[in-house]
């Protein structure tokens, strides 16, 4: 049965608390990747008396985040296995239209632009959660898609042994405009002004301050919208006015709709520098120390022993003083500690490490104090956390796959829809009904390649040594490969290449023993190479057997032997390195 308004608030309620440390750490992270003064202050916070518009130090967290969205933005290969192997061909048909179909999916919801947010927002806040519901294409075509929900508004239930809470509240601020549109029957509610006097304690428990203002701007216009998702379906509440705008039953069979990815950590939902944001703000008092130090090394007091006769001391390139008899102006030395750049060099070390961020990624060659085992085992490092979080992300995309085809196929059982994409690099437009191609069957597998999270040029290097050695076949080498999309048409451009040389090879060789009509053909792809195709098929198409007077001509002309005149090295004879030929002519 759906919950009432107070059992409702208080399911709600007790997931802000589950959350409650949580959401502390996802606000410093937030700030620290993005920078700027809230940078400083998550940091800094009033330790240091110094006003700074930004970080005073590399934002390590951020450019090792961006290092592993690019590693982990790339989609993984979708596999449906045969369902049924005593008819393999049909089977083998029924598998490859479902992987079509959830093809389409991921092309309808832009998978290939939400998977590098996933690689920022995974590792960042620790978690992504997608929402499962249905748009219409512009034909109206309803199709399952899954939005992903920026998880900083989230406040997920207790993760059991599936990692899959049972129950999801999503905590935002929307403008009261949007709000009406979006739900006509509720406007009384959504304009209504809590009373100022005696607040409403449901809304009181629930606002967070502008930290929700991710639809308002910094004025705080709008209202407190909760979404809240278990297994019965979703419901709108509105915590000021304790009221349940909408309600949608849930579809689903399997559970809730929502799907989340959450990386793997102790026993807490957490960030994974986390650990190292204490690190990365003692490095930024070093750098501001060492700033403070340099300039006053450059910019040092001066000591005047004695009178200015000019009354004021003069600094610049030509200002002159005159002292009285007996003074004398002095600067002290103020030598910089060098302890201070060598723990600079220090704390960086510690955050690459605890990052999984290592020098190379940069681009860089390591810093002296990195050895080369040190960076082989920070390189591995990294390694590992991709392997660990593209584990994580494909679970998760499987789930989110089974969960969109049981939808469509609840949802819409007899429609009949188009869908149109690429599949293994054909391109294919067909339709597809949810209750005969689907036919509760959802299960898939997400399958990151042997060069998942390479660099490009790791790629093509590691992947021609596992050819060379025969683990992997020219298919999977091509299939790994960034940009070979139609993979069926380069292969196609491959083997007819192949053919041609072969075919070329065999004319030169028939020229060559005299054969005419070779010879003939010789001339002509000599003349025009651009057409050597189609010189070729007419060559091996028997149409006759018997030259024109001109074509007889020029094969003539072709095979008649050269004048070499006397002395001159036969070409056979220098090309093999013989020397010239003896005196008295060229060798026969």
């Amino acid at each position: 049965m759906p919950l009432d308004s107070d059992k409702l608030y208080n399911k709600i309620d007790y997931l802000r608390m589950l959350n409650k440390d949580s959401i502390i750490d996802r606000s410093r992270i937030r700030d620290i990747m993005n920078g700027g003064e809230s940078a400083v202050r998550a940091l800094l916070g009033n330790t240091i008396n110094v006003e700074y518009h930004e970080l005073p130090a590399p934002n390590l967290f951020l450019t090792a985040l961006e290092r592993f969205a690019q590693k982990l933005g790339r989609s993984p290969d979708l596999k449906v296995d045969i369902i049924n192997e005593k008819d393999s061909e049909r089977a083998k048909k029924k598998s490859e239209k479902l992987e079509r179909i959830v093809m389409a999916y991921d092309k309808y919801q832009k998978l290939g632009m939400q998977l590098p947010q996933v690689g920022r927002w995974l590792p960042g806040y620790g978690f992504v959660v997608w929402t499962i519901s249905h748009k219409r294409d512009k034909d109206g075509n309803p199709y399952p898609y899954a939005e992903i929900r920026d998880p900083f508004t989230c406040y997920p239930g207790y993760f059991g042994n599936d990692q899959q809470p049972k129950e999801l509240a999503i905590i935002t601020r929307v403008p009261h405009k949007i709000l009406a549109e979006q739900y006509p029957d509720a406007k009384k509610f959504i304009y209504e002004k809590p009373d100022e006097e005696e607040p409403s304690p449901y809304g009181v428990m629930m606002d967070y301050g502008d930290r929700f203002n991710n639809w308002a701007g910094s004025n705080g216009d709008g209202k407190i919208v909760v979404e809240y998702k278990d297994a019965e379906g979703t419901y709108v509440f509105l915590p000021e006015n304790k009221k349940i705008i909408d309600f949608m039953e849930n579809p689903l069979k399997s559970g809730p709709c929502f799907v989340i990815a959450k990386r793997y950590s102790f026993d807490q939902l957490q960030s994974q520098f986390q650990h190292i944001t204490g690190l990365m703000a003692n490095m930024a008092k070093i750098n501001i120390l060492g700033t403070i130090a340099m300039e006053d090394a450059v910019f040092t007091e001066t000591n005047i022993v004695g009178e200015i006769e000019s009354g004021k001391y003069r600094k610049g390139r030509f200002a002159v003083n005159y002292l009285a008899p007996g003074s004398s102006v002095s600067k002290p030395v103020n030598n910089l500690p060098y302890q201070l750049f060598q723990q600079v060099d220090r704390l960086e070390r510690h955050l690459r490490l605890g990052a999984a961020y290592p020098v190379s990624d940069d681009g860089q060659s390591p810093n002296a104090f990195v050895t080369g085992r040190g960076l082989e085992e920070l390189g591995q490092s990294a390694s590992l956390h991709v392997r660990e979080y593209q584990s994580v992300l494909a679970d998760a995309l499987q789930e989110l796959d089974a969960k969109r085809l049981e939808y469509d196929e609840a949802m819409f059982p007899g429609l009949r829809k188009p869908i149109a994409g690429f599949h293994k690099g054909t391109a294919y437009r067909e339709t597809y009904v949810p209750t005969s191609d689907i036919k509760e069957y959802y299960t898939t597998r997400r399958v990151y390649g042997v060069m998942a999270g390479f660099d490009e040029p790791q790629k093509i290097i590691t992947g021609l040594q596992l050819k060379q050695q025969g683990i992997i076949d020219t298919q999977t080498l091509q299939e790994n490969m960034d940009g070979l999309d139609n993979i069926s048409k380069i292969q196609n451009r491959i083997n007819s290449e192949k053919a041609e040389t072969v075919l070329f090879e065999s004319l030169m060789a028939q020229a060559a023993q005299g054969n005419p009509k070779a010879t003939l053909a010789a001339i002509e792809i000599r003349k025009n190479p651009q057409k050597m195709s189609d010189i070729l098929d007419k060559f091996y198409t028997p149409e006759g057997d018997e030259l024109s007077e001109e074509e007889q001509q020029l094969v003539d002309e072709a095979q008649a032997p050269q004048q070499i005149p006397q002395g001159v090295p036969d070409i056979a004879t220098v090309l093999a390195g013989l020397g010239p030929p003896p005196e008295g002519g060229p060798v026969a």
